[in-house]
């Protein structure tokens, strides 16, 4: 009797295992796929296709293709279609390749088909074809597919990226043109305007480095920091939509995006360089073309912050997208102060003629030259020579120290409170700026206050100061 209450365990549970395996097998689709060789599950040329729907998402669209006309939007005929994305959708139904086929597949549901991830219907020819997407198999790199012909395909998972677009992500999004040579970068905003402008070799700042200036009320210029400037403009002239919002916004709309009354307007005066055929050719018989120049202007409008961006348009433009909000940022805060050089000493020893050393009360004149030597090679090179009282010194590392100092720092408003500890006077060969004058006193115990040219804004590293008074003081003592 007992052996046979084993007997009856052992093929219950025999039983059991069996049922679990088998219900292993139904819910692991990918082992209930058939080994077939690939075949074309769909083909149809992209000329053919006269229709093209999908849902994706909440979205339901549909687009109509005409051979005379290409790809449109028959819900609203004023939508800017980029069709190139069109043009690929059409393509990829050019060759569908199923890999396996699950025949009479009942449950859908195991292959994410009841509930599809998205759904493609094309007319092509006359002819009605659909396509379902399902989930990503076990295997990855392949989903599954239906027709509607009671079996559940393999295909390439790349089906449904090339269908993974809402309405919005398909719009012809307006350009923004290269601008790469500008005259001006003006920002109104908040009751303030900041109009910069750049000007090579204007002879308004006394290094050719400098090309930015902040244009003022009056005529007059402030010189700007190169690097800085050309940072902060290129927020704008490196700027990229992150997405339309709205392709036809209304008054209504605009002042929604606040951009009824902008936070920012900024406009960017560019030149455009084109070569043009001049209708004449070389003696070879090659065209010679001219290069013309021709001025534009960029317009933007800055509105409210949405989140991490913000809403933005061209100008009269009805077309609204989201920029980065660091953008507007940077449009909207940022000060022209904090645009100026923190450069110490930006000079070229080309330019200096002779330079007063004011140390200790004393003044010292030091006179510079350069000059030229060639090499039994034919080689030429230039080389600094400084005199004092006719005797050569070595104040090119004194020099070349003034040109190293870094700023610590700037404030404005600070007036120098105790007497210079050294100061240098550069009489150059230029046009304009033919003499700067260079001063540093004592702040605090590690810091000294920069004087340039009467002005006292940045601050520098004392004990860098002090080597210089000691180099000095070498030269000038020896």
């Amino acid at each position: 009797m007992k052996r046979k209450n084993r007997l009856g365990l052992l093929l219950l549970a025999l039983v059991a295992v069996c049922a679990a395996a088998f219900a292993a097998v139904r819910l692991s689709p990918d082992e209930t796929a058939e080994e077939d060789a690939s075949f074309s599950l769909l083909s149809l040329d992209p000329e053919d296709i006269s229709q093209l729907s999908w849902d994706y998402g909440e979205e339901s669209l549909t687009f109509a293709y005409d051979p005379e006309e290409g790809w449109s939007y028959p819900a609203d005929s004023e939508f800017p279609l980029n069709p190139a994305l069109l043009e690929t959708m059409a393509d990829a139904l050019n060759d569908v390749t199923a890999y396996r086929t699950i025949e009479g597949a009942d449950d859908l549901s195991q292959y994410g088909l009841e509930e599809p991830s998205a759904c493609i219907r094309i007319t092509a020819d006359g002819t009605q074809y659909s396509l379902n997407i399902g989930d990503e198999s076990t295997m990855g790199g392949q989903r599954y597919v239906s027709t509607g012909d009671g079996n559940v395909y393999l295909t390439d998972s790349d089906l449904l990226d090339t269908f993974s677009y809402g309405l919005y992500a398909l719009v012809a999004e307006e350009e923004i043109p290269s601008m790469t040579d500008l005259t001006a970068f003006t920002v109104e905003s908040a009751g303030r305007t900041l109009h910069l402008v750049y000007l090579e070799d204007s002879g308004r700042a006394y290094s050719d480095h400098y090309v930015w200036f902040l244009e003022e009320d009056g005529g007059s210029y402030t010189t700007l920091d190169t690097e800085l400037t050309d940072s902060f403009v290129e927020n704008i002239t490196y700027l990229t939509w992150s997405q339309c919002v709205n392709y036809k916004a209304t008054e209504a709309d605009l002042a929604q995006y606040g951009l009824d009354n902008p936070a920012a307007v900024v406009t960017v005066d560019y030149v455009e360089t084109t070569q043009v055929d001049s209708g004449l050719t070389d003696d070879d018989g090659n065209v010679i073309y001219d290069t013309q120049e021709t001025a534009h202007t960029f317009v933007l409008e800055i509105g409210n912050y949405d989140g991490s961006y913000c809403y933005a348009r061209l100008a009269d433009s009805n077309m609204v997208y989201y920029i980065d909000a660091e953008v507007a940022d940077a449009m909207l805060y940022l000060e022209a102060d904090a645009l100026l050089p923190d450069d110490i000493l930006l000079l070229d020893a080309d330019t200096v003629e002779s330079v007063d050393v004011i140390l200790d009360g004393e003044t010292y004149h030091v006179e510079h030259a350069v000059e030229e030597s060639t090499d039994d090679e034919g080689n030429t090179t230039e080389e600094s020579v400084w005199t004092l009282d006719g005797t050569e010194i070595d104040f090119q590392p004194v020099f070349a120290d003034l040109i190293s100092l870094e700023s610590s720092g700037s404030q404005d408003g600070l007036s120098p409170e105790r007497s210079a500890e050294i100061s240098f006077v550069f009489h150059r060969n230029t046009d304009d700026f033919q003499t700067i004058e260079l001063t540093f006193y004592q702040y605090d115990s590690t810091s000294c206050l920069v004087g340039f040219n009467g002005e006292t804004r940045l601050m520098t590293d004392r004990d860098a100061v002090v080597e210089l008074v000691e180099a000095v003081n070498e030269l000038v003592l020896d």
